[in-house]
């Protein structure tokens, strides 16, 4: 059975934890939900805030306020009474006023206003483990990473129509050793990383005009006793990829490689590539090291190290917004865990309690 989220892979070894949801075949958005002018306070209370998503058994959301003083836990769960987010939270991605929650151990998409977080609709049918998904043209795709053991299709891309939630077509994309990861849209293509748990080195460029995979890039990879492609960021004409102790440059017109930074650090193989501010940002172990985004060497020292007891989820999630550092540890996985912000100079600015297994942070503008 493929591994349902990374909780799944290293804490449990059983079943997927499955949630039967409500059929929403006539769903139509809220008029008053779907374009607003100028979202207030009015509007709801968690706009200009920070969402942390926690794993969970069942996933919550942690509303964390933008200046880190008002923290709220199960916000779902307050606001909509008697509903639950379903087995393992994924990830989360927004369009307008919504907020799209994926819960890949109950194939669900959860469908709320992000400013309320009042339920809108959900999407519980054509998913199978989905993992992560973008908005594009009217439409949601989403990757999933499939099971073929009951004779399911093993890693497809979900085009879901956003009027109607229901799911428009699936599109077969793996092969062994490809699971489906991170998508990310850019200039009209979809680029979906083909590799997850450190095993693969592809990332499909995807044209939604033609449902196709028009291009493949291909990552540096040794083989499957090596780290392979882990995360990858598009910035200015140029899509950056971190695999293992490879920090590559690709050129996104020509999709040639530009320049490679090898990261050898004894602690650990870098990982979670985020840019910002024309900083790239990643992390080994506990630490967090930057470069510049015309550096050909690595950084030898890192900017912050925090303190984690957790077996498994140091650095289970990690953010860079806003000239501030985020950093969520897994803790036990059986209670609750926190988060650290730090500021870019790595001073601590807060360490906050959260839910179980955190492993995202979502800006809410």
């Amino acid at each position: 059975m493929k591994k349902t989220t990374r909780f799944l892979a290293l804490i449990f070894c059983s079943v997927l934890f499955l949630t039967s949801c409500s059929n929403d075949d006539d769903f139509t958005p809220p008029e008053d939900s779907k374009n607003p002018e100028e979202p207030g306070e009015e509007q709801g209370k968690y706009k200009n805030g920070i969402f942390v998503l926690n794993e969970g058994g069942i996933g919550t959301v942690t509303y964390i306020s933008d200046d880190l003083e008002n923290v709220e836990q199960t916000i779902f769960q307050n606001v909509n009474e008697g509903e639950d987010l379903g087995g393992y939270a994924q990830s989360i991605f927004f369009e307008d006023d919504l907020a799209y929650i994926i819960s890949n151990g109950s194939n669900l998409i959860t469908v709320v206003n992000r400013y309320t977080f009042e339920l809108v609709g959900k999407v519980d049918s054509g998913l199978e483990v989905p993992r992560y998904g973008v908005i594009y043209n009217g439409k949601a795709y989403v990757t999933n990473q499939g099971d073929t053991l009951d004779g399911g299709v093993d890693d497809f891309l979900t085009i879901i129509n956003l009027e109607t939630l229901e799911v428009e077509q699936t599109i077969p994309l793996g092969a062994q050793g490809e699971a489906l990861e991170f998508i990310e849209e850019e200039n009209g293509k979809l680029y979906i990383q083909k590799s997850s748990y450190n095993l693969g080195k592809k990332i499909a460029v995807f044209n939604p005009t033609t449902n196709e995979v028009e291009n493949t890039i291909e990552t540096y990879y040794i083989d499957d006793n090596h780290p392979g492609l882990n995360s990858f960021e598009i910035e200015d004409g140029f899509i950056y990829t971190l695999s293992g102790n490879h920090l590559e440059k690709f050129n996104i017109n020509t999709l040639t490689i530009e320049s490679n930074v090898v990261l050898n650090y004894q602690e650990g193989d870098a990982s979670k590539l985020e840019i910002e501010d024309d900083q790239i940002y990643f992390t080994v172990g506990t630490s967090v090291y930057t470069l510049g985004m015309e550096d050909t060497e690595k950084p030898e020292e890192p900017i912050l190290t925090y303190n984690s007891d957790s077996e498994y989820g140091v650095m289970y999630g990690f953010e860079v917004e806003d000239n501030r550092i985020f950093v969520a540890d897994g803790g036990d996985f059986a209670s609750d865990s926190f988060v650290e912000v730090y500021d870019l100079e790595g001073n601590l600015l807060k360490n906050i309690s959260v839910g179980l297994g955190p492993n995202g942070f979502y800006f809410n503008d």
